[in-house]
């Protein structure tokens, strides 16, 4: 018996005894020796199986390994298998079988974020060349991926938990840490979330048809992308009405005061104000019936009035098209529901006011 043949007899025997979750497909010999078996860890999206082919100089060449999986991406399983490759030549001279079987239970047992490593991935080239490793962290123990999210002096930092059922369970997001305005804290913790829910729960309003078609999807990226570009240009946003930046450049210098015309509003077309300047151009004419349209020059890229994934098609606008060069959305916030005649009656009793106060100043003179 060759060593090819004995070392293929000694996996038949002691495969499914020493590799946890492991389940042998196929012990060939002949003259394309091969093994195949199939490995999991607990959940039906980190299984794969381990295809190993012997080289005709075996032992003295590495083991061939060829990974597949049905959930597992392309990426990761060369990156794998590249990894097997490279611990097999560890063992040059020696059967090989065996410690590769085990290499690859114990990579995906501790590293649990292997079924997002594409997202992971596209998130490392988002966060761009110059970015510090500590804005990106991965806890494999925990399952965790924490993100750092920075725009100017702001930052927005929150742990996104991997469930054992990822991706058919959303991803769950937690600990959220901001400098941020407080409604702007509520605003990304709330849409984050939402957007998570919307990639694995089936839109309410569409028919059963369609309910029973829809597919989740991976919903760490398309959460954590949110999270990077509302923080990064909330720093450089501007108020529409005296087209300076909403936010200072010190976050100490925030105000926190919900009465004072410095503190910042968003309103529903996503566009941020000073409560000063929202105010004073919801009080003064014209009084549409409609309503006042927000002023500002472009639609908002993360406005309240648009889906942000939608069905599986991709991204669904819910208002028209920006054909004017202007947002010319109405202008909605719970804190700010005036109807046309009490806008209107305000501003006539503000004007009528200032009259009698210059007659006073005239008869004075």
């Amino acid at each position: 018996m060759g060593i090819i043949e004995y070392e293929i007899e000694e996996i038949r025997k002691l495969c499914e005894n020493t590799v946890p979750n492991s389940k042998i497909i196929a012990c060939l010999c002949g003259d394309s020796p091969l093994v195949r078996v199939d490995i999991h860890d607990n959940s039906l999206h980190r299984q794969l199986t381990v295809c190993l082919r012997f080289p005709p100089e075996y032992p003295n060449d590495s083991i061939l390994v060829e990974l597949k999986s049905r959930t597992l991406s392309l990426k990761f399983l060369d990156s794998l298998a590249r990894l097997c490759e490279k611990h097999a030549r560890q063992h040059l001279g020696k059967p090989q079988g065996l410690h590769v079987l085990r290499f690859v239970q114990q990579y995906i047992h501790e590293n649990p974020l292997c079924v997002c490593f594409d997202e992971i991935q596209e998130l490392r080239r988002d966060l761009s060349a110059n970015a510090t490793p500590d804005l990106l962290k991965l806890k494999q123990r925990h399952s965790i991926v924490q993100l750092t999210a920075k725009g100017g002096e702001y930052y927005y930092k929150l742990n996104a938990y991997i469930p054992n059922e990822y991706p058919k369970q959303g991803v769950q997001l937690q600990q959220q840490e901001s400098n941020l305005p407080p409604i702007l804290v509520r605003y990304l913790n709330g849409q984050s979330c939402e957007i998570a829910r919307q990639c694995v729960e089936p839109p309410l309003r569409v028919d059963k048809n369609d309910q029973a078609a829809f597919q989740p999807v991976p919903s760490l990226y398309r959460a954590l992308k949110f999270c990077l570009e509302a923080t990064s240009d909330f720093d450089v946003e501007l108020c529409p009405i005296c087209d300076k930046k909403v936010l200072p450049k010190e976050p100490s210098q925030l105000e926190l005061d919900d009465t004072k015309d410095a503190f910042v509003e968003r309103v529903y077309c996503g566009h941020l104000f000073h409560q000063g300047c929202l105010k004073h151009y919801l009080q003064q004419p014209p009084f549409p019936k409609s309503g006042k349209l927000c002023p500002a020059k472009r639609r908002h890229p993360r406005s309240d009035a648009k889906f942000y994934v939608g069905s599986a098609s991709g991204r669904q606008p819910t208002v028209s098209a920006d054909t004017g060069g202007r947002c010319s959305i109405r202008l909605a916030h719970d804190r700010w529901v005036v109807n046309v005649k009490l806008a209107e009656s305000r501003w006539a009793q503000k004007q009528a006011r200032e009259r009698e106060l210059q007659e006073v100043l005239d008869f004075l003179k």
